[in-house]
């Protein structure tokens, strides 16, 4: 006892001054628990208790190393901790935009973003409140021991920090929300490191006969033979993988939504067939990699060349196909990686700098009315050929949707019975309001389709989303009376003759399931290795999957699972199995 009196009397000294650099941590904890409804009695005592020792002696650790590289003006402690701040940061703005934590996959994203919103006032008055809360903190809190005894300091904190670690009773606890608590313990740089140690291994080749595919097959319902033909087959597909586009910005789905606002997509629900689909991705990239394999895992998919794309059987049966953007094409190395998944031509802000539409390129890139028009023209010149485009617009790009439009107008919004709360959300730069021009510009490309006989009878439309726009930030009046189904992302088929087919009502739906149902529109069969089904195919339950970092969430008979990539029981063994691998096709 005298001995562990001892060694915590190290830290007292340093309690309160350790204590403050670790608020910021427990603001992301609550954040985290917030994001992904995770709140409970073990939580909030024993989670809680323990992030604030991760958080404690992690920064002790940094805070005694930093000392005894022999720096002693706070000044640099302020700069360390600045920097500390901002990965913190970084994970907040992904668990309230996506759900997801900052990670590996998401530092490869840095380099080709925009920037410009770090000029904003209320920006670098946040900057300053991190750098001179820990200056004038580390001023008022800290007494310099000699560079020994902070050396005895750290070694204290990190067997301490491998103690919480080991025994604390939260990495134990089998409720949903103890597992999320888990999955918010280690910081932003700890997860970065993580993930840089733990190397991928390269995906296997499985036979569908493997035993332990068999067993995750008929557990999930997965790879069931398909005798499915549509009616009609389209020569001339057109995808609007809009950007973001959630139900929750439908009048139809979210009552809050002025009528006005989402006029256009409201009545193409109405007058065609659709239905709502589970997401399964938090990112661009991640989300078109899903739609164009039909694979839950869409890292699996880009990072070995797309060994299943729907894109790549419609070029290998006579489609051109092109994926047109309002983005740089070449960020994320996105333009070599689509080409990988069939694409023959991408098209971005980088190649319309160099045309008649470059006085239309700001913020994210092009304005969604010239990529439209773009568009337009395209089909013109291809108008004998068959043909597949994905378009990718910009607009209502994250986090606020475009704030210059470059001259373009828009027409009055009627907010008549809106309430004053509800209408100031469009008067300024926020996702509200780039939906509510989308859907205008939306309606007059389908105007110019029909005037130019573009929407023809060989022509189909696809109105669906790469991925949700899960936060509410700047929205809340939008959001009042939240349900799950707001952060779904609706799929509709224009065509110039009613579609005869039905499509399924399963409520386990998902953007895996629209490359078979793109196949199966173009007269083409889905390979039985793939994950998704035809939306218009009625089969046993439906499976939904969403790959994190280390744990998978199933959606299945009405249940909800969260799995561990590193669990042990056979099925769910066999489950991860399935999803890290590729199945060779009967």
């Amino acid at each position: 006892m005298k001995l562990l009196n001892k060694y915590f009397s190290l830290l007292k000294q340093d309690f309160l001054l350790f204590s403050l650099l670790s608020l910021p941590g427990i603001v992301f904890y609550f954040i985290g628990l917030w994001q992904l409804e995770a709140f409970s009695l073990s939580t909030l005592t024993i989670g809680l208790l323990t992030k604030f020792c991760v958080e404690f002696l992690t920064i002790s650790i940094i805070f005694y190393i930093v000392h005894i590289l022999g720096f002693k003006k706070r000044g640099v402690f302020a700069l360390v901790f600045f920097l500390y701040y901002i990965t913190i940061t970084a994970d907040i703005v992904l668990l309230m935009y996506f759900k997801e934590r900052f990670g590996l996959k998401h530092v490869m994203t840095l380099g080709g973003a925009q920037y410009q919103f770090m000029t904003d006032i209320r920006l670098l008055c946040y900057f300053a409140f991190i750098y001179f809360f820990p200056f004038f903190v580390v001023g008022k809190f800290w007494h310099a021991p000699s560079r020994h005894i902070s050396a005895k300091k750290m070694a204290f904190s990190a067997v301490l920090l491998l103690v919480v670690s080991i025994i604390s009773p939260i990495f134990y606890l089998k409720t949903p929300q103890a597992f999320f608590s888990t999955q918010l313990m280690d910081t932003t740089l700890a997860g970065i490191v993580k993930d840089l140690i733990n190397k991928k291994s390269a995906p296997e080749v499985l036979p569908l006969d493997d035993s332990e595919i068999q067993l995750a097959a008929q557990n999930y319902n997965l790879f069931r033979p398909s005798d499915f033909v549509n009616k009609k087959n389209y020569k001339r597909i057109i995808l609007i993988t809009t950007e973001a586009l959630s139900n929750k910005f439908s009048n139809m789905v979210n009552p809050n939504i002025p009528p006005a606002a989402s006029a256009v997509i409201d009545n193409l629900k109405k007058t065609y067939p659709n239905v709502s689909l589970k997401p399964t991705t938090i990112s661009t990239l991640y989300g078109l990699s899903v739609i164009f394999s039909g694979h839950a895992n869409p890292e699996l998919m880009f990072e070995n060349e797309y060994p299943l794309s729907f894109v790549k059987i419609l070029k290998d049966n006579g489609f051109k196909t092109a994926f047109i953007r309002g983005a740089n094409e070449h960020y994320m190395n996105e333009d070599v990686l689509f080409k990988q998944a069939g694409f023959s031509e991408v098209y971005g802000a980088d190649y319309f700098a160099s045309t008649p539409y470059k006085d239309k390129i700001a913020w994210w890139g092009l304005t969604d009315r010239a990529l439209f028009d773009f568009t337009i023209n395209y089909l013109k010149e291809n108008r004998d050929q068959k043909v597949f485009i994905d378009i990718l617009n910009v607009d209502t790009h994250v986090p606020s949707g475009r704030t210059d439009y470059l001259g373009q107008t828009y027409p009055p919004l009627n907010l008549e019975g809106t309430s004053p709360k509800i209408a100031a959300a469009y008067d300024r730069p926020n996702m509200a309001r780039a939906f509510r021009n989308y859907d205008y510009e939306l309606g007059l490309f389908i105007e110019n389709l029909q005037k130019e006989n573009l929407l023809d009878d060989d022509t189909l439309l696809i109105v669906t989303a790469d991925h949700p726009f899960y936060a509410n930030l700047d929205i809340g009046p939008l959001v009042k009376n939240y349900q799950k189904n707001f952060e779904e992302v609706p799929f509709i088929l224009i065509t110039k003759n009613k579609i005869e087919e039905v499509l399924t009502t399963d409520k386990n739906a998902s953007q895996q399931d629209i490359g078979p149902t793109i196949l199966g529109l173009a007269g083409q069969k889905t390979p039985q290795n793939m994950m998704g089904r035809s939306l218009f195919e009625e089969t046993p339950e439906r499976s939904v999957f969403e790959l994190k970092n280390n744990y998978v969430i199933v959606q299945s008979e009405g249940q909800k699972q969260i799995i561990s990539k590193k669990a042990k029981e056979p099925n769910q063994k066999a489950l991860i199995k399935l999803l890290t691998s590729v199945v060779s096709p009967k």
